[in-house]
């Protein structure tokens, strides 16, 4: 089963578990994402703790986009250019992030 979160802080007006969740169901897909508060002290031991957390990865929300910028390693330009990241996945046993903010408000205002 693939496990999938959101972190942020707050975060219990999230609304990302019922729309990915819906996806997940739709799609037959065998995963859960779920909502995660973590407060910004204690997000780098959120961040260290990852890659044995059982999560392939998950959203990051407000106010932690900048600080896991500089805790994960930046997938794409355009995450570096920012200096934050919305998205982290595992991959060869280390955090990365990339950022799909941009692309999301673009195709929000084409539409």
């Amino acid at each position: 089963m693939t496990k999938a979160f959101v972190v942020g802080w707050p975060i219990a007006h999230s609304r990302s578990p019922l729309i990915h969740g819906f996806w997940l169901k739709r799609h037959g897909i065998a995963g859960t994402y779920e909502r995660i508060a973590v407060p910004p002290e204690e997000f780098a031991r959120f961040i260290a703790g990852l890659p044995a957390s059982g999560f392939a990865g998950g959203n990051v929300t407000l106010p932690h986009k900048e600080a896991a910028f500089r805790l994960v390693e930046p997938g794409d330009e355009l995450s570096r250019r920012l200096q934050a990241v919305n998205t982290l996945f595992l991959r060869d046993g280390a955090v990365r992030g990339i950022n799909t903010d941009p692309e999301g408000f673009l195709a929000n205002l084409r539409a």
